[in-house]
């Protein structure tokens, strides 16, 4: 019981601050970008989330005639609501970097730091949650109870049933849906300033890059059998959906990771030559 506490703790930690590894590989292409503009990003999410959450239950109480939604949400509630979230997020993106085009800022730089503000925020919730249920596991194994309250103590309850082998590879699918998650955000913020300095199909790139990335995995963890299928929770996420999550994860952060370096480096170049002409 106390190295599974140890090892949620850990990966609770490493869930919140993970998001820097994307970033830290990222930003080297593009070192001074504003980091005031992240607190930007986290805003837009904020609003974009409240409101999107807003408009799918207006939705689900149009569809169900007035009568109140169950609140287990359906598949294609999920997946719409992801829509409809992203293309929010991105209005907000859009709408922010096109008034710093009136100043002549570095608008590339400031749609990566949009997207890491938004990749900090998002899920920042499942790290807190994972951080109490492992102190409480912890406590729990050397005999001493924490009252944390109704869904923490069902948290610690899951935990402890689960083999250290499917609560390994659960966690590691949980972290590397951070890095991702933030890898494809930062990816988002970079697309969405290309469609005002470029052209407006690179918004749509964008809005179909992050609803791919939400809907593959749904789509790839109910063939798999899962009971929770769109994200990986403990307890209900079968080992060979952790496990193929985790390999999915992962293979978004490096490709999307490797993509974006490639396009900054580009940029980096393309500049340097305009300034020795």
């Amino acid at each position: 019981m106390v190295f599974k506490g140890l090892l949620v703790l850990l990966s609770g930690f490493l869930f919140i601050f993970s998001s820097g590894i994307p970033m830290r590989l990222i930003s080297r292409y593009k070192p001074d970008y504003r980091r005031e503009v992240l607190f930007w990003g986290v805003g837009i999410w904020i609003i974009a989330f409240l409101v999107s959450t807003f408009l799918q239950n207006l939705i689900r109480q149009i569809v169900a005639g007035g009568v109140q939604p169950a609140a287990q949400q359906s598949p294609l509630t999920y997946l719409l609501g992801a829509v409809i979230t992203t293309l929010l997020v991105q209005a907000g993106m859009l709408i922010y970097l096109n008034q710093r085009r009136k100043k002549d800022s570095d608008l590339t730089g400031e749609g990566l730091a949009l997207g890491f503000g938004i990749g900090v925020i998002a899920q920042i919730f499942t790290g807190m949650i994972l951080i109490a249920a492992g102190i409480g596991v912890v406590f729990q194994g050397i005999g001493l109870n924490l009252n944390l309250g109704q869904i923490q103590a069902s948290t610690i309850d899951v935990i402890s049933g689960e083999s250290f082998l499917e609560l390994f590879f659960a966690l590691l699918s949980l972290v590397f849906f951070r890095i991702a998650l933030l890898t494809v955000t930062a990816t988002q913020g970079y697309l969405v300033a290309k469609s005002i300095i470029d052209r407006r199909i690179w918004f749509w790139a964008a809005l179909l890059i992050y609803t791919a990335f939400i809907w593959l995995i749904f789509f790839l963890q109910m063939l798999l059998g899962d009971p929770n299928a769109g994200q990986v929770s403990l307890g209900l996420t079968t080992l060979l959906s952790s496990v193929v999550s985790a390999v999915y994860y992962f293979g978004v952060f490096f490709l999307g990771t490797r993509w974006l370096s490639v396009q900054l480096q580009s940029e980096m170049k393309m500049k340097s030559k305009k300034r020795s002409k």
